[in-house]
């Protein structure tokens, strides 16, 4: 019995001498490597970031003036042709000057009259006041007349027997008809309180002012250019009537052209006067560099946007309104910022981050940005100029990671 026990220990001792001597010729695993990931760097520099805003619009003429007569009459000539050059001064069209001719000479021998009796006013201010009084008669009788002829020309007009050019006529008579009773009533009251001489002083006056108007009017018989520019229409013809309501001739000034545009709220705050533009022209297939010229400080009520004009130098005219054009504004938010390249952040819960090569390994580092385009970003705080940041392969890091540096951004380009 103690033999069997003796042999089963010493059986058990070699199955355990056997066990030990397997796990030490067994080799152990060798310690894991650390992994390294290669990246692209790029250096925090200074510079701006380029923001951009377009809309599409329409060339419009600098200046564009619709050209009527003051006076109403038949065009007696009419010069210019559709696309014709003008200087300002230059003579549009004409009227008939045969009425307002009369007129002038009417209204001057009646100064005449008047300084004639200036001069006798010392020994006749009885006959001042008499010539006042038959004025006045004078005056009253063609009040009358004009009353009447008016409300004949009425009658007329609603039957359709007359034109509105003779119906306006009319009513022009019936008012210069009871003006000059207002005119010549006064003058009686005066006559009345005053002495012949003053009397004729103010005769010699109210003459002085009525050839003033009638050689104004005789004037405005010629019609001349308020600008030098391109003649953009003629709507009237030689023998046709022409009045102030009615534009005859219409001048554009097209250097330069304008670009007109309506801007939102989010748009105006990028854009001033000297804001640079890029105009775009299809049709032409020309890219221009122009400046704004004008910005309205308040909004457009109706459009809920803030006008703005864009000046185009168009020297030698080829440009022509109502061309369509492309307009794109850049801005940026100044040179003296810190830009990195935008595919240089992550993000995560809801930061912004980026990896900051510091020997060889990439810290992430927390950053606030500022204004961005689709290129660049503008970092507000979190890394200093001169600072290199992984752009290409972070994706792969983790805070502290081994990094091998395979190039730098501008030698990647």
């Amino acid at each position: 019995m103690k033999k069997r026990n003796i042999t089963i220990i010493l059986s058990a001792l070699l199955l355990l001498a056997g066990c030990s001597s397997k796990e030490a010729a067994e080799p152990q695993p060798a310690q894991q490597e650390e992994t390294v990931t290669p990246v692209i760097v790029d250096t925090v520099k200074k510079g701006a970031v380029n923001l951009e805003a377009g809309f599409t619009a329409k060339l419009a003429p600098f200046q564009e003036v619709q050209v009527s007569s003051k006076v109403s009459g038949k065009i007696t000539s009419l010069p210019v042709k559709l696309g014709q050059y003008v200087n300002k001064g230059q003579v549009l069209f004409q009227l008939d000057k045969q009425d307002l001719e009369n007129s002038v000479r009417q209204a001057e021998a009646a100064l005449q009259v008047s300084r004639a009796n200036l001069q006798q006013s010392g020994n006749s201010s009885t006959s001042g006041l008499e010539q006042a009084k038959n004025s006045l008669r004078q005056a009253e009788q063609a009040l009358a007349d004009a009353k009447r002829d008016q409300q004949r020309m009425q009658q007329l007009f609603s039957q359709g027997a007359i034109s509105a050019q003779q119906m306006e006529q009319a009513n022009t008579a019936l008012t210069n008809a009871q003006t000059a009773y207002d005119n010549a009533k006064q003058t009686l009251q005066s006559a009345q309180q005053m002495s012949s001489v003053v009397v004729s002083e103010a005769s010699v006056k109210q003459a002085e002012v009525s050839l003033q108007n009638a050689r104004e009017q005789l004037a405005n018989a010629t019609v001349t250019a308020p600008i030098s520019g391109f003649i953009a229409s003629v709507d009237g013809e030689v023998g046709q009537m022409a009045s102030a309501q009615t534009p005859v001739v219409t001048v554009v000034n097209t250097n330069p052209l304008l670009v007109k545009a309506n801007l939102s709220e989010n748009d105006i705050r990028n854009v001033k006067v000297g804001t640079v533009a890029k105009v775009t022209i299809p049709s032409y297939d020309q890219t221009i560099d122009a400046k704004v010229t004008a910005v309205s400080p308040v909004m457009d009520e109706q459009l809920k946007a803030y006008p703005v004009e864009i000046s185009i130098p168009n020297p030698n005219n080829e440009l022509k309104p109502d061309l369509v054009v492309n307009v794109v504004f850049q801005t940026g938010s100044g040179d003296d910022k810190l830009v990195i390249s935008r595919a240089a952040v992550v993000e995560s819960g809801g930061k912004q981050y980026v990896y900051k090569v510091e020997g060889d390994t990439a810290k992430q580092v927390e950053v606030t940005t500022g204004q961005s385009s689709s290129d660049y970003i503008e970092i507000v705080s979190g890394l200093a100029e001169g600072d290199q940041i992984v752009v290409k392969g972070q994706t792969m890091l983790k805070d502290g990671s081994k990094i091998s540096i395979a190039k730098s951004e501008t030698e990647s380009k």
